[in-house]
């Protein structure tokens, strides 16, 4: 079941070309929805959010039926149905896209609308993750790292896939992979995950350099010297990359300049 994992050369990655091109009004009506859905506070009623995901997922576009499948599960702006979330999370999956499976491994792990199946979930993972959606290569990732107990073989499988997902900008990936480099004493594998993590917005990865600029008691320091403004600007951008998380900050070292020579940084 995992050996492709093990023979795989490339990471997978989904490829643009084979998503269906949105239709305009359909992307209109997805874009103003999803505008309103992220502003804080709500500029617009859910009930009417969801009616222009409704437009939208109408017109065929997957990222409004994921919203809309969402929105049917969780009860959010419409009345709940998990019979109505299945139906847009399998109109997703005939499109045979990555995240058609990706939801479908959500649909049979959580019994939505249909009998929990914990088999045909991993299934349904695994096939989204060899075509390359980086959540399931996580969760895949997440999954094989708690069965290293049965087979070694597991861990090495785990790392592979976590690194193919921290390659397409998987913040949790980044976070795990140092997680392990750390647990293995390895720290300089560990401080550059940690800050890969924090530059595309993992506020853990943040908040442990945070720790480890300042010196906090019983936290890694990755031999850095203490620098206490740049431990403090670190915070600062944790607690932002909590509140959203689709910010990255790509140009981290600019925004938190470090004021104490580091000769000892590992990069």
């Amino acid at each position: 079941m995992y050996d492709w994992i093990q023979n795989m050369t490339i990471c997978p990655k989904a490829e643009k070309s084979h998503y269906p091109k949105p239709n305009p009004d359909a992307l209109a009506f997805y874009n103003k929805a999803a505008e309103a859905d992220k502003s804080i506070p709500k500029n617009m009623p859910q009930e009417e959010i969801v009616k222009l995901y409704q437009q939208a997922a109408n017109k065929g576009y997957w990222l409004a039926m994921h919203n809309l499948a969402m929105s049917y599960y969780q009860g959010a702006g419409i009345e709940a149905s998990e019979e109505k979330a299945l139906f847009w999370f399998k109109e997703i999956e005939k499109l045979d896209i990555p995240e058609g499976y990706a939801n479908m491994a959500l649909v049979y792990r959580k019994g939505i609308g249909l009998q929990a199946d914990t088999e045909k979930a991993r299934e349904y993972m695994i096939k989204a993750a060899q075509m390359g959606d980086a959540d399931s290569q996580f969760y895949l990732g997440h999954d094989l790292y708690a069965m290293q107990r049965q087979n070694k073989i597991y861990q090495i499988y785990a790392l592979k896939i976590w690194q193919c997902a921290s390659d397409q900008g998987h913040k949790q990936a980044h976070f795990f992979l140092a997680m392990h480099y750390k647990n293995t004493n390895q720290p300089s594998l560990a401080y550059r995950y940690y800050l890969k993590g924090a530059k595309v917005g993992d506020a853990d990865c943040l908040m442990t350099l945070a720790y480890a600029y300042g010196h906090e008691d019983k936290e890694p320091t990755f031999n850095l010297r203490q620098d206490n403004a740049r431990s403090a600007c670190l915070s600062r951008l944790s607690i932002k990359a909590d509140r959203d998380s689709t910010i990255t900050f790509p140009d981290l070292d600019t925004l938190c300049p470090s004021n104490v020579p580091q000769p000892n940084e590992m990069k």
